[in-house]
């Protein structure tokens, strides 16, 4: 099967241009890239590019692509990485695609959610698709709501993660040195949405409790969006207001997916404070329960999601610096917390990328195969 693949890719620096990348890597067949960016950042080995600022040059990498002898167009959808406002720019690339489509959707909403642009542009999406994948059946039902309709056409495919070995946490506040202090992480791209304040400020909450604990923020600002350096610093500004400079660590430039994989190892747990309820996908969370650390979150919909499938995910009643905290000190007052770390890395063993390579396979095989019976 001949794939041709329409999203960011290295050296761009996005979470969506990994998932591709994985996704790629994982599927068996031969494959195209078509590389979108930001006027920077093109993969130098793509079959062709376009600036998403420009609905123009869209509008021809989708004539490019319809001329293509490929099979079917695995396309990774997010609304910042399509360009204009809204995302709406992918109008253009679409009105000239005439090849089966298979959507990867990385947000989702139900109906009266987001603004009317997104979600015509959802809908024009979902019709256009013979397949649409979303990465948790709450992201399903999400979608169908917004459809007004259960549909074959969506299939849920688990967020890929690495086939990495098994490393038993640092020893931790429980084992009977109560001076260790519980080490915490949030991975992956820096931005506003993963509510960094909201973490903070339950670190000093804890910490005037009496606490011990080290947070550590593993992973460098978005260039291609604007106002992420002075996001940094205001943080850095907060950490330092707080007092929680010897609490708080700045890792904030790229780490390859090793030195993800060893920051979540060298950590008891990872913490994700998003504040959209809706937040539907994440590639840090599944990454650090594939690396055997439990996740406390605040209760946006994915961590929902995968905390109702039993996963060891600690989530916080609401959206606020209280329930963060109280959710972390549930975690930290658990005496069960040693077996917890085996039982997650074993759970998560039917979501590495050659599992979901096959199955992202077979979903584009009846795409072309509805195609073909229409």
């Amino acid at each position: 099967m001949n794939f041709a693949h329409v999203s960011t890719f290295p050296p761009l620096r996005c979470g969506i241009a990994s998932f591709a990348t994985d996704t790629i890597a994982a599927t068996p067949g031969i494959h195209s890239k078509y590389s979108l960016h930001y006027g920077h950042g093109a993969a130098a080995d793509a079959a062709a590019s376009a600036n998403v600022r420009s609905p123009d040059e869209l509008a021809r990498l989708g004539s490019l692509i319809s001329a293509s002898d490929c099979d079917v167009v695995c396309l990774q959808h997010e609304f910042g990485i399509w360009g204009g406002r809204d995302g709406e720019h992918i109008h253009a690339f679409l009105s000239q695609l005439s090849k089966p489509v298979v959507a990867v959707l990385h947000t989702t909403f139900g109906p009266n959610v987001r603004n009317p642009v997104q979600e015509e542009i959802l809908l024009r999406l979902a019709a256009k698709s013979e397949r649409v994948v979303v990465l948790t059946p709450m992201a399903k039902a999400s979608v169908e709501a917004l459809l007004g309709e259960p549909t074959d056409k969506l299939v849920v495919i688990p967020h890929g993660v690495p086939d990495v070995p098994f490393h038993p946490p640092p020893e931790s506040w429980n084992s009977g040195d109560a001076d260790r202090p519980c080490r915490l992480v949030t991975p992956g791209f820096f931005r506003e949405s993963k509510g960094f304040e909201t973490v903070l400020l339950a670190l000093y909450w804890l910490i005037k409790r009496g606490r011990r604990l080290h947070y550590t923020i593993a992973g460098e600002p978005q260039k291609q969006f604007d106002g992420q350096e002075s996001y940094r610093e205001h943080l850095q500004e907060l950490v330092q207001i707080l007092g929680l400079a010897d609490v708080v660590r700045f890792d904030t430039w790229y780490l390859t997916l090793e030195d993800q994989i060893a920051t979540i190892q060298a950590s008891h747990a990872g913490v994700f404070a998003y504040q959209d309820p809706s937040q539907s996908s994440s590639g840090t969370v599944p990454l650090v329960l594939a690396g055997g650390r439990p996740a406390i979150c605040t209760p946006f919909e994915y961590a929902k999601d995968r905390r109702g499938e039993g996963l060891p995910i600690q989530l916080a009643e609401d959206f606020g610096v209280l329930a963060l905290a109280r959710s972390i000190e549930a975690l930290l007052d658990s005496p069960s917390y040693p077996d917890v770390t085996r039982d997650t890395y074993s759970r998560t063993r039917a979501w590495t990328w050659s599992a979901v390579g096959r199955r992202f396979r077979e979903v584009c095989e009846d795409a072309t195969t509805s195609r073909r019976t229409k």
